[in-house]
């Protein structure tokens, strides 16, 4: 799985450093979605640890830090995780067209997962 540039900076921000958080990742990096990155990060197969802390003010933040195993390897231990895909509704609608769904029972089908995750 291919890193942004984000990512990969935090990831050899990591590999320098014993841990990072999002005050380091802005003002350092000007990243400002750094929970977002470690997840990139994470669904690529590599270990990433998560602490809270608290500042003077008792404010609380995180702090990421590679792994002890993840810190021995330079490849991910973990396989990458896999992309869910998203389909849309005029996707769906086709494919159910053409797989000979009657549109009365796609109409039924929707309303019940509408009612599902409502």
């Amino acid at each position: 799985m291919k890193l942004s540039l984000q990512a990969r900076t935090v990831l050899a921000h990591l590999r320098a450093e014993p841990h990072i958080t999002s005050w380091t990742a802005e003002g350092v990096y000007g990243i400002r979605r750094l929970a977002s990155r470690v997840d990139e990060i994470v669904a690529a197969g590599y270990e990433i640890k998560k602490t809270e802390a608290r500042d003077r003010r008792g404010q609380r933040y995180v702090r990421y830090a590679l792994s002890l195993a993840q810190l021995a390897r330079d490849e991910p231990i973990y396989a990458p995780r896999k992309r869910i895909t998203r389909y849309t509704g005029d996707q769906v609608g086709t494919a159910a067209a053409l797989a000979g769904v009657c549109p009365c029972t796609m109409k039924k089908f929707v309303q019940h997962l509408m009612e599902l995750t409502a």
